[in-house]
């Protein structure tokens, strides 16, 4: 997978996510989305690819309608590559790892917050979702649920989800 690729496709998983979280605004209860303050870490993933330089703090302006019109998606592919030419590498399995650790660190909070929000008995399906372990899992050519959870659930450290990850990714190699 190319670096663009992979800050496209957490780029999207973030849009997601907030639409998933818009009837939450709608309804005035914007605190529970500021609860999952993780899920604005995501992001940052993404920008781990790109040069600061490139988009500076204003990216979420470009962003804006990229995922609703396809010119404005390719266009903004290609601007990102223009201006920063690496993004156009093949991303090699120590990036894919760095970004996959990153992902299941994001996805370690919003698993928590929500188990946390679980046992005082409100229970928000909108963050109960399967969309940050399903990048890694696409990102690594595995199945990644069992082993993130474990990760979540502190039964297994960062050493163990980083050689697990590994040991997926060579399989698929």
């Amino acid at each position: 997978m190319k670096k663009i690729d992979a800050v496209m496709k957490i780029f999207y998983l973030d849009e997601l996510l907030t639409e998933l979280f818009k009837d939450l605004y709608e309804k005035g209860l914007t605190n529970i989305y500021e609860t999952f303050d993780c899920l604005k870490d995501l992001k940052k993933c993404a920008y781990v690819f790109l040069d600061p330089d490139v988009y500076g703090d204003d990216l979420s302006v470009h962003l804006t309608y990229v995922f609703e019109i396809g010119f404005a998606y390719d266009e903004f592919v290609d601007e990102t590559v223009a201006k920063q030419p690496d993004m156009n590498e093949e991303m090699d399995s120590e990036d894919i790892i760095e970004l996959c650790m990153s992902l299941a660190d994001v996805e370690c909070e919003r698993y928590n917050i929500h188990g946390e929000w679980k046992e005082m008995g409100v229970d928000f399906k909108i963050a109960d979702n399967k969309l940050i372990v399903d990048l890694i899992g696409e990102l690594v050519g595995k199945d990644v649920s069992k082993t993130l959870h474990n990760y979540s659930s502190y039964q297994i450290l960062d050493d163990d989800l980083r050689e697990d990850l590994k040991a997926k990714l060579s399989e698929t190699s």
